[in-house]
């Protein structure tokens, strides 16, 4: 899957709105190189939700589950538009500052579903996902509420962020893509460790602990993950949506339910995913004189009807 991805990004970074001058040397020219970076970044992304939908979609034994339905992407967004205001404030790094508050955004976004959601220790699966569009509604009421006191300059950038884009910029900010890449691949191995609680857990949670699987710690040290996860996707790309809900269903479908195979498989597919379809957001918008599209408006087109399909069927089987 490693070798693969790197295949699939390599190919992508051959391809955009600017040809790579050959003459120079693929490698030497910069065009090529501020393209990797992207690439990196989007992978990045792209790993860590479709880890993050894994991981939420085992623990709660929800095929629904995933950060953008649940809120926990627009509460980590709450957070990036208070990271900069903050910063100087407290006369710290936006480099910093961002990623952990919105890291806490989306920990405060999954008590509250989590605290909603829980019913005599066990979680109601529609409860859940009502839960979750109510929060979306309120955070996304405070970004409304943030932009109002954002600086007029600034707002065209929060609003492109807001639709979930790949940023060229962070070729000037190694340390933001370097904290965030390493917040998504430590919550991603954490999540391997735990890949066989997960198994036990899909049996159930008195089997879970009868096999001595703490279950009320496991769902917490999960959701702490997954909102480290999400938190530095939406620090780097903005809350980019169905990710974790189409990749994991995917992985699944092709490898089984062992999370000992999935979590690995869903975080390099989770990559290969973004990187194309944000190549494919560039190629789109030179094709059609569009500009850039974000990345974020292929995603939700694909898994819009994709949530739809899920939810008829999960409502089926409850029928039946």
């Amino acid at each position: 899957m490693a070798t693969a991805t790197a295949v699939v990004g390599l190919a992508c970074s051959l391809w955009g709105r600017v040809g790579v001058p050959l003459d120079e040397g693929v490698f030497a020219s910069q065009i090529w190189q501020l393209r990797v970076v992207r690439l990196a970044a989007a992978a990045l992304v792209g790993a860590g939700l479709a880890g993050a939908g894994l991981a939420l979609q085992g623990l709660l034994r929800n095929p629904l589950a995933e950060p953008y339905i649940l809120g926990l992407s627009s509460g980590a967004g709450v957070g990036v538009l208070l990271g900069p205001s903050m910063g100087a404030t407290l006369h710290l790094a936006a480099w910093a500052t961002t990623p952990a508050l919105a890291m806490l955004g989306a920990l405060v976004t999954a008590a509250v579903v989590y605290g909603i959601a829980r019913r005599r220790g066990r979680l109601d699966p529609y409860v859940l996902l009502l839960a979750g569009v109510i929060v979306n509604v309120f955070n996304g009421a405070m970004i409304m509420t943030l932009l109002q006191f954002t600086r007029q300059e600034e707002i065209f950038w929060f609003v492109s962020w807001g639709m979930g884009r790949i940023p060229e910029w962070l070729w000037h900010r190694p340390m933001l893509l370097g904290l965030c890449g390493g917040m998504i691949l430590v919550g991603w191995i954490a999540l391997f460790l735990r890949s066989t609680a997960m198994n036990m857990l899909s049996l159930g949670d008195d089997v879970a602990s009868t096999s001595g699987v703490s279950v009320q710690r496991l769902r917490v040290e999960t959701f702490v993950l997954v909102a480290l996860m999400t938190s530095a996707a939406v620090a780097l790309a903005g809350p980019i949506g169905f990710v974790g809900l189409i990749v994991p269903h995917v992985c699944r479908l092709l490898l089984g339910p062992d999370h000992r195979r999935l979590t690995i498989v869903a975080g390099f597919g989770g990559a290969m995913f973004l990187m194309l379809a944000d190549t494919l957001c560039r190629l789109m918008g030179a094709w059609f004189q569009l500009g850039e599209i974000p990345v974020g408006v292929i995603t939700a087109l694909a898994g819009g009807p994709f949530f739809i399909v899920l939810l008829r069927r999960r409502a089926r089987e409850g029928l039946g």
